[in-house]
């Protein structure tokens, strides 16, 4: 070999498009990346705390293998007493008259080896709240969780616009006042968002209601 070659290091790119060669193809994007499977198009992003594969598109593709969609989490699943945690200082003060949204976030915490969590609402209103996005656990977050109104069980257009460009887990929490909460999580890769149940991500305290596995549910009942 020429001693004055050099090899330069392998450069990372923040997107990538990818045709599929194993059922196991590494994430190698600084960002995100898009699959082309046997199964579909899938996009495909990871950090410290998991990773993630979601569909974009279901159209079969002969002669490739096919992706796994999901989430594989690097840490310990998160305890039920998170949520009820969060649950009891969302209630904190406030009835369902005077009702005004907050947010929370989740966050791994390596020293001490586990998932806190910390309230950041910097303003708040009926329908609308902002977060503290100078603190720092708003940076380190894994999950967003904001509190809805009674009955208001869907993300809204406010919801999708504050969530873009961010990679994370999204929920909302709704109806915190009656004794079964409802609750709803998305995974959010940049500007794409999928629905996922609770339980890729946790197990609930007894009363909550997944609202993604109930609706499920509901579906497959009615075929």
């Amino acid at each position: 070999m020429n001693p004055n070659l050099r090899v330069l290091p392998f450069v990372p790119k923040f997107v990538e498009h990818k045709i599929a060669s194993a059922t196991t193809d590494p994430i190698t994007a600084v960002m995100f990346e898009y699959i082309l499977a046997g199964n579909g198009l899938f996009i495909r992003a990871k950090r410290r705390e998991f990773s993630v594969c979601l569909p974009v598109c279901r159209e079969p593709i002969k002669g490739l293998p096919e992706a796994k969609s999901g989430i594989v989490w690097h840490k310990p699943r998160i305890p039920r007493l998170v949520w009820h945690e969060i649950l009891e200082n969302a209630r904190k003060g406030l009835d369902s008259i005077h009702f005004r949204e907050d947010v929370f976030v989740i966050f791994w915490h390596e020293a001490s080896g586990q998932w806190c969590w910390k309230n950041i609402g910097k303003e708040r209103q009926w329908a609308r709240t902002i977060a503290d996005d100078s603190l720092s656990e708003y940076g380190e977050a894994c999950i967003e969780l904001h509190t809805h109104p009674d009955g208001v069980i869907h993300f809204s257009s406010a919801d999708d616009r504050d969530e873009s460009g961010k990679f994370r887990i999204f929920g909302i929490l709704i109806d915190i006042h009656l004794p079964n909460p409802k609750i709803r999580f998305r995974c959010g890769v940049y500007d794409y968002f999928a629905q996922i149940p609770a339980d890729y991500i946790s197990e609930l305290p007894d009363g909550f209601l997944d609202l993604n596995k109930f609706e499920q549910f509901v579906k497959k009942a009615a075929l």
